[in-house]
């Protein structure tokens, strides 16, 4: 058996690292988008804002942590801890070929606790930032031998975050409920890190006489960063009775500071020899010694408007990050493509019938549209997506608590089918609880002997 010369595997490299792009004609699971940039980005918050496509910026909610939105935390009524998980089906589709696959996530957790009579609010989370995740194929020629071109990557960013909010300004409301006037604002104060792992490998036939070859690249991120957003709210209409319902008007805006990556590189390439299953290591070769450097994303910016009473709430919302002005400076990492300006415009609405009637009087339904153009390129194409959600929240018990279970689903898609590229359609089910404590109880609050 002979084995491939330094020259050969440089070039086999260089194919297996540009070869990326076309790597989708045979998906075998995961999206081939999140190999690009660092992975898919996480659009929505918990269960009450993924089923309003991820809006929040304009809107309160007295018992969920609206994430994107710390100004929104002393709106809370109770204290409230959140969980979710969203289960996800992934239909890719080619010229050649499509394929299914199914997958769970965890979308994290809140806590979030009023205080100060509903003038401050506070919120502790951990939450997905972005998602890694794909495993692709395509076939190759080297001179007169064919190659199995195979690549895979995993992993991706998580946030942990702290945030605090404070009403700045609040009129006293008049003797018929009218409230007036209310202006919020909120910072979070959050801790990015997470790790992207990817391996190409070039696979010969086992007659060829060639060595197989791997190549395994690692980038560990981690960054401090911090949100800030403002609502400002006001009597759209005013009430002349006290039972009369009126409108309120709602404003909010809010910036991400640029996030400055402190980032480690590594890459090691092996060539190895499969028998009866079994791989087998010929060489080991550095491709590169460990690397530090800096990831420098820029400033995100997003702004919300929307009316509500006391059954119904419609908000509208654009959000906005220039990717296109990452700064790369990480000896042996290159991004794989350019990166575009990401957008992202929604519109969502929430109605509730009532207070007093059972448990679909009581429920909250929700509904959302998005359209997003995410930072992806691939072939010189961007990655433009829409979506629709709706679902509904239940109160767990009418009597006794405020707790909830949200029960949505969401459909969309994106990408497209020229130039060989993918398009995938998502079909995505979501279900959160929200705890708060029963009447007779109060967490994080000290006991008084009187």
């Amino acid at each position: 058996m002979h084995y491939c010369t330094m020259t050969r595997i440089s070039a086999l490299l260089f194919a297996i690292e540009f070869g990326m792009a076309g790597a989708s004609a045979q998906g075998l699971g995961g999206s081939p988008y999140s190999a690009y940039a660092f992975g898919d980005l996480y659009a929505t918050g918990q269960a009450t804002q993924a089923m309003m496509s991820g809006t929040g910026l304009a809107l309160v909610e007295p018992y969920s942590t609206v994430l994107g939105n710390p100004a929104s935390y002393q709106a809370l009524a109770r204290p409230v801890f959140e969980i979710g998980t969203a289960f996800r089906s992934t239909r890719s589709t080619t010229a050649l070929e499509s394929s299914t696959r199914r997958d769970a996530e965890f979308t994290g957790f809140t806590l979030g606790v009023p205080f100060a009579r509903g003038k401050w609010g506070l919120a502790l989370g951990l939450t997905p930032f972005s998602e890694v995740g794909y495993n692709a194929r395509t076939a190759g020629q080297v001179g007169s031998d064919a190659v199995t071109y195979t690549y895979s990557g995993s992993g991706g960013l998580d946030r942990v975050f702290a945030g605090l909010a404070r009403t700045l300004y609040s009129q006293r409301a008049d003797s018929l409920g009218n409230t007036g006037m209310r202006v919020a604002l909120g910072a979070d104060f959050n801790f990015i890190f997470g790790s992207i792992e990817q391996t190409r490998d070039a696979v010969f036939a086992a007659d060829a006489g060639f060595s197989n070859i791997r190549a395994f690249s690692s980038l560990v991120l981690r960054a401090p960063s911090v949100d800030a957003s403002l609502i400002w709210q006001g009597d759209l209409t005013r009430k002349t009775h006290r039972d009369d319902g009126n409108w309120r008007w709602t404003a909010g805006v809010s910036v991400s500071s640029p996030t400055n990556f402190q980032a480690r590189f590594n890459e090691l390439v092996t060539t190895y020899v499969t028998s009866s299953g079994i791989e087998a290591v010929r060489d080991t070769i550095p491709g590169g010694a460990d690397s530090k450097g800096n990831v420098t994303v820029p400033v995100k910016l997003g702004l919300g408007l929307g009316v509500q009473n006391r059954h119904w709430a419609f908000t509208v919302e654009a959000i906005q990050r220039p990717w296109s002005t990452t700064a790369v400076d990480v000896p042996g990492f290159s991004l794989a493509a350019p990166l575009r300006d990401a957008v992202s415009l929604a519109a969502a609405a929430r109605y509730r019938p009532g207070t007093e009637e059972g448990m679909f009087g009581r429920a909250v339904y929700r509904m959302g549209l998005r359209w997003s153009r995410a930072p992806q390129e691939v072939r010189g194409e961007g990655l433009v997506g829409a979506s629709a959600s709706a679902g509904i929240s239940f109160p767990l018990n009418l009597a006794q608590t405020n707790s909830w279970l949200h029960l949505g689903g969401e459909f969309g898609q994106r990408g497209t089918m020229d130039l060989g590229l993918v398009k995938e359609s998502q079909a995505t089910l979501w279900i959160g609880v929200a705890f708060t404590p029963w009447r007779g109880e109060r967490w994080l609050t000290p006991y008084k002997i009187q």
